[in-house]
Order: structure tokens, then C-alpha cells, then sequence
């Protein structure tokens, strides 16, 4: 009887390290699967940076072409991103390089905020914008490092907010 239950918590033990790495396995899978979303999200909405401005004061400027109609997100939450840096290859150069400028510390396998800000509060006003602030999209080809600028009349009840702006 003594060997039967020695079998008995043998076969017990085996059940419970083969749960066990089946779990490790679907958490690793499930850990995969958010690593391949937050690089597709990275390469796919990530197209502005906030720049310096010829103008003067900071704008938001084009990280890459932008073909005239193609949304830019502008209107993008940010949030946090866990991406390692052994993965960074698959991140689009220019996004990357943006990211290491901003957050160095991702070299240590540091968190980081993607988009930095909520870029549309930096774009200017323009008579002539290259930026549909209502659609968040492009009005016309923008040019890596260009920057965008909108036309505040175009926002319902601007008027209100900004007296100064006449259609």
C-alpha cells in the first residue's frame, strides 16, 4: 500500500510540472503575441515627432513620407510600451531613433511612453495647412521632417475659443 501511494503522489507531481509548463508556455506565447502587437503599433501609428521650429518654438514634424490622405494619428493616446531592447531591430529605424533620443534608459530594457504626447496640441495654424485636423489626415504630400500645420477655422466653434481666427 505504501508503494501505491508513492506511485500515486509521483503521478501527481508529474500532473502538476506538466500544468505547470503548459501555463509557462501559454504565458510565454501570450508575451510573444502583445511584443509583435506593440511593434506593429509602434511601425504603424507612430509617424510625428515633436521638433524644434523653424519658426520658432516646437512643432510637429513628419518622421517619414506621408502620402496626401494617409491618417497620421496626431490624435494618438500615448501609452506605455514594453519593448526590449534585443528587439528593437523590428522597430522602423526612424521610430527607433526617436525612441533611444527620448528614452536612453530602453537600453536597459526601460519602459517608454509611444507617441511622447498627444502630438495634435503642437500643431500650428496655417492658411495654408497640409493637415485636416477634423480627420486627422494629410491634405497633400509631407515630406520626412516637414512640419504640419492645420487650419484652426476648420474646427467647430473655434470661434469661440479663438476670436482672432476669421474665416
Amino acid at each position: 500500500m505504501n508503494e501505491n501511494k508513492i506511485k500515486a503522489q509521483q503521478n501527481a507531481t508529474r500532473a502538476e510540472r506538466r500544468a505547470k509548463e503548459r501555463r509557462e508556455k501559454e504565458q510565454a506565447k501570450q508575451k510573444a503575441q502583445k511584443m509583435k502587437e506593440a511593434i506593429n503599433m509602434l511601425n504603424s501609428y507612430v509617424k510625428l515627432k515633436l521638433d524644434s521650429s523653424a519658426l520658432g518654438g516646437v512643432g510637429v514634424v513628419a518622421l517619414r513620407d506621408i502620402k496626401k490622405g494617409e491618417k497620421l494619428y496626431a490624435t494618438a493616446i500615448p501609452c506605455l510600451v514594453d519593448v526590449p531592447y534585443k528587439d528593437f531591430k523590428k522597430i522602423r529605424p526612424e521610430v527607433r531613433q526617436m525612441i533611444l533620443e527620448h528614452f536612453p534608459l530602453v537600453m536597459d530594457d526601460s519602459h517608454f511612453m509611444c507617441p511622447d504626447t498627444l502630438m495634435q496640441i503642437y500643431i500650428r495654424h496655417s492658411d495654408t495647412p497640409n493637415y485636416d485636423n477634423t480627420n486627422d489626415t494629410a491634405l497633400k504630400k509631407i515630406k520626412e521632417g516637414e512640419e504640419l500645420f492645420g487650419d484652426y477655422r476648420n474646427i467647430k466653434n473655434t470661434e469661440k475659443i479663438f476670436g482672432f481666427l476669421k474665416k
